[in-house]
C-alpha cells in the first residue's frame, strides 16, 4: 500500500479541483470527513491502494462540495443561454467506477 497522504494534503488537493481560493475550510473539511465516510463504508472490508482511496475521496468531497450549485439534483448555472440541467445525487457517482476498477466490486448492482 502507499503511504497514507495527510489531511492538509487531500485539503490542499481538494481546494485545487474545486478552485475554491484560501478560505472556507470549514466547508472544505466538512466535505472530505463525509467523503472519507462515505468510501470507507463503499470500500467495506475489501484492500485497496492508499492512493485509488484517496482518489475515491477527493472525487466524492468535489461532488459534496459542489452539490451545493446543484439542489435537489438540479444544476442551474447564472446564464441566460444555458438551460438547468439534472444531475445524479448519489454522493459516490465518480467513486463506483473507481473501486470497480480497482477489483472492487460494490455499488447499486452488487448480487450477494
Amino acid at each position: 500500500m502507499a503511504e497514507e497522504t495527510t489531511d492538509d494534503a487531500l485539503l490542499a488537493q481538494l481546494r485545487d479541483d474545486t478552485a475554491v481560493p484560501a478560505g472556507d475550510d470549514e466547508r472544505l473539511n466538512r466535505c472530505l470527513r463525509t467523503a472519507r465516510a462515505y468510501v470507507a463504508s463503499a470500500i467495506g472490508t475489501a484492500q485497496i491502494d492508499d492512493t485509488v482511496r484517496d482518489d475515491c475521496i477527493l472525487g466524492c468531497a468535489t461532488d459534496l462540495y459542489n452539490a451545493r450549485n446543484a439542489r435537489m439534483g438540479v444544476m442551474d448555472i447564472a446564464d441566460s443561454e444555458t438551460q438547468p440541467f439534472r444531475i445524479s445525487t448519489d454522493p459516490l457517482r465518480s467513486v463506483w467506477p473507481k473501486l470497480k476498477a480497482a477489483g472492487v466490486n460494490t455499488g447499486g448492482m452488487v448480487i450477494a
